[in-house]
């Protein structure tokens, strides 16, 4: 029999912490871990996997599982009771969306994994000048990646190069230049 200070104590904790994780951890069955896997938008030059790293890290609530630049692809583990109690899995990733832009300021949002099939797609690579700083470079990425039927794209001010891996039937290298000079960058002309 529990003592009522005992009882208190414990309405206390249930109060502070909410009812689902603790009820978990008071029956003696450790949390459930999901895992949730899904692109990485703002993921645009490998300097920013240490920044997607430290968003993570601070948040507290997601462990990296693993994290591929050149797919943009993430894959996070979390108890979905601590973290979206009640919640049905179904609305994880736009959840998690949420955690990442709120956290970012809008710099990283997360979508769902690429569903055209790669012999679908293909790289176009544009020599760019004048992006001299990792926000020029996420400003170029923004104007590329946001076009339909860009499925990844990555911008570097260092190299000068952006690439964007695209499905042919939607999007063109000509609309991608299109895009980048009417947002103000310099593109150089295509070697042949």
């Amino acid at each position: 029999m529990l003592s009522p200070y005992l009882k208190m104590f414990a309405a206390l904790l249930l109060v502070s912490f909410g009812s689902n994780s603790l009820y978990l951890h008071a029956q003696g069955k450790p949390p459930i871990p999901r895992q949730l896997k899904c692109r990485v938008l703002g993921l645009f030059m490998p300097e920013r996997e240490r920044d997607l790293k430290d968003l993570l890290e601070k948040t507290g609530k997601f462990k990296l599982i693993a994290l591929d630049f050149a797919k943009a692809e993430l894959t996070v583990e979390f108890d979905s009771a601590q973290v979206w109690s009640g919640e049905k899995p179904n609305r994880y990733l736009e959840l998690f969306n949420n955690e990442l832009r709120n956290g970012s300021r809008g710099s990283f949002s997360a979508k769902e994994l690429i569903q055209t099939p790669a012999d679908k797609l293909r790289w176009v690579e544009i020599t760019v000048v004048g992006l001299d700083c990792k926000g020029c470079s996420f400003g170029a990425y923004r104007l590329i990646y946001e076009l339909p039927g860009v499925e990844l794209a990555t911008s570097n001010f260092k190299t000068g190069l952006i690439r964007a891996y695209i499905d042919p039937e939607k999007t063109s290298r000509a609309k991608l230049e299109e895009a980048l000079k009417k947002g103000g960058v310099d593109i150089l002309p295509q070697k042949q």
